[in-house]
C-alpha cells in the first residue's frame, strides 16, 4: 500500500499540548503544510516529545561516552534505530523521531563519537576527527548489542543519513544482524570534492598524515560558522533555521571542519564496502533516496549498495539537496510517505499502524 501523505491528521484539529500528558498522547502529523508552522508545532509537540525521551548514554569502542535516546510505546509494531551523519546531533532528529513514533516505531538514536552530545576525543572539540571508521562502525555495533537488542520489537529496522549510512553499510555487512529493511538517504559512499580532483586530495591528504597533521584542519577548515551552515544542505528555510538555532541553544554540539585524518578515513569508504561484500551480504530490502542538487556526496549510490537480495530500489529526489529528510515539504512528504510504505510492505498482518 502506498502511505498517504497528507497523514492521519490535520493540522487545523490537532490536541492542545494540555491534552498531552504521556508519549502515546502525541498525535500523528500530516506531511504537508508544516513549514510555515514549524516554530509552532515544535514547541506544542515535537520539542515536549523530544523532552519525554528515555536517556540511554553507553560507552562506545575505547570507552568513549556517547549520548542516546529512544522513545518507546506498549503498542509500537516495530524497533528503528535512526544512524545519523557528520555533524548532526539526537536533537536534530527530533521532529523525524516524531514521524516515525506517532506510526508505530519504537525509535533510538545516539551521537557518534566526536560530535553532537557525544564524548569528543580532541582538546578543540570542534575539530572533526575520528582514529579509524571502524570505531564509528564499533559504536553503532555496541549500541544495538547492548542497548537497542536486549529491550526490541520482534521488527527492526534501520534508517541511515550520509556518513550514517556508510557506517551503517559497514554494520550490516560485518554483523549479519537481520532487519526487516534499510533506508539511507544520501549515503557518504563518495565526497563531493569539487573543485579539486580525488587523486589530488589523497596526496594532500597523505602528505599531511606524513607530516603529523592528521588532528588539525584539513587546508581551509575552520570552526563552526553559524551564518554559513546548512545552504548547501537543504532547500527548506524553516528547518535550517531550525537546526542552525540548535547550535545556539546548544553551543557544545557544535562541530568545525573535517581533519585530515577523517577525511582520509572517509576516502577510504567505497574500498572498504567493497572488501566488505556489501552487494552479496544484504539480503533484507532496501530503499535508497538520492539528492539530484546533492553539494556534499555524489549521488552515485547505486554504484556500491545495489544488490541481489529480496528487494532493492534506489530513487533519485531530483531537487533535492544533501538532507532528505531535512526538506521542504513537498519532498520530505515523498520521502517519508514511500519509506513508511516500504516498511509496513516487510510487517505481518495485523501489524500495520
Amino acid at each position: 500500500m502506498m502511505f498517504e501523505i497528507s497523514g492521519p491528521t490535520s493540522l487545523n484539529h490537532l490536541p492542545s499540548e494540555t491534552q498531552i500528558g504521556s508519549l502515546g498522547d502525541f498525535p500523528a502529523l500530516p506531511f504537508i503544510g508544516r513549514e510555515v508552522r514549524l516554530v509552532q508545532l515544535h514547541e506544542q509537540y515535537i520539542q515536549p516529545f523530544y523532552n519525554l525521551a528515555e536517556r540511554c548514554d553507553f560507552e562506545g569502542s575505547r570507552d568513549v561516552r556517547l549520548s542516546a535516546r529512544c522513545w518507546q510505546h506498549s503498542r509500537s509494531h516495530s524497533t528503528l534505530i535512526l544512524v545519523s551523519g557528520r555533524n548532526e546531533s539526537h536533537a536534530k532528529y527530533a521532529e523525524v523521531a516524531y514521524d516515525f513514533f506517532t506510526r508505530g516505531f519504537d525509535v533510538w538514536i545516539y551521537d557518534h563519537r566526536g560530535q553532537g552530545f557525544s564524548q569528543r576525543e580532541l582538546p578543540d572539540t570542534q575539530i572533526g576527527w575520528v582514529d579509524n571508521f571502524q570505531n564509528y562502525v564499533n559504536d553503532l555495533s555496541i549500541f544495538y548489542s547492548r542497548i537497542v537488542a536486549p529491550r526490541r520489537t520482534k521488527n527492526l529496522y534501520v534508517l541511515a543519513h550520509s556518513m550514517g549510512a556508510a557506517v551503517s553499510s559497514l554494520w550490516l555487512t560485518q554483523t549479519r544482524i537481520h532487519t526487516n529493511a534499510v533506508m539511507f538517504t544520501a549515503p557518504m559512499i563518495e565526497l563531493l570534492l569539487k573543485p579539486y580532483p580525488r587523486a589530488l586530495v589523497s596526496l594532500m591528504v597523505a602528505v599531511g598524515l606524513r607530516s603529523g597533521r592528521g588532528q588539525l584542519y584539513i587546508p581551509g577548515g575552520t570552526e563552526f560558522k553559524a551564518a554559513e551552515y546548512g545552504f548547501d544542505l537543504t532547500n527548506s528555510s524553516a528547518r535550517r533555521d531550525w537546526n542552525r538555532k540548535l547550535f545556539t541553544t546548544h553551543p557544545e554540539i557544535r562541530l568545525g571542519s573535517p581533519s585530515y585524518q577523517w577525511l582520509h578515513e572517509a576516502l577510504q569508504v567505497p574500498r572498504r564496502l567493497r572488501a566488505a561484500g556489501f552487494s552479496g551480504a544484504l539480503s533484507c530490502p532496501l530503499l535508497v533516496w538520492q539528492a539530484g542538487a546533492d553539494q556534499v556526496v555524489k549521488p552515485n549510490a547505486h554504484r556500491y549498495l545495489r544488490h541481489s537480495g529480496e528487494k532493492c530500489v534506489l530513487i533519485t529526489e531530483r531537487r533535492s539537496q544533501h538532507e532528505l529528510l531535512q526538506e521542504r515539504d513537498e519532498i520530505r512528504a515523498r520521502v517519508l510517505a514511500q519509506t513508511l510504505s516500504f516498511f509496513e510492505a516487510t510487517l505481518s498482518p495485523g501489524e500495520h499502524s
